[in-house]
């Protein structure tokens, strides 16, 4: 039931994204999540404060736990069209080298 995307007032488009970080050891681990693509968006995690820009965070996860995260990418107006090649959420613990890919789509006002 919740809205694909929301409209902002200044015309820029918003899609909210649940992110889930697994945890499978048992230590405490900051976990960089990133986005590639749509390169004059913006992402934004309520729940984050963030340390580095507006395209990346560093999320400390508990061990043996999983974090859900709501996740807020937005597009401004003037690059809507932009949307059709789509963008990656990369999370990645730079401690162990382990990575992971998530292959998103934007959604946006007539889009088919």
């Amino acid at each position: 039931r919740n809205p694909q995307f929301v409209v902002e007032s200044d015309g820029s488009v918003r899609n909210g994204y649940t992110i889930r970080l697994l945890n499978m050891i048992p230590e405490r681990r900051t976990i960089l999540l990133s986005m590639q693509g749509l390169s004059t968006a913006e992402m934004k995690i309520p729940q984050v404060s963030n340390d580095y820009s507006d395209r990346m965070f560093a999320i400390p996860v508990e061990p043996d736990k999983a974090t859900t995260l709501k996740v807020f990418v937005t597009l401004p107006k003037h690059a809507v069209e932009d949307a059709r090649e789509g963008f990656r959420f990369i999370a990645e613990d730079r401690s162990s080298h382990e990575r992971d890919v998530y292959n998103a789509t934007f959604n946006t006002p007539g889009a088919k």
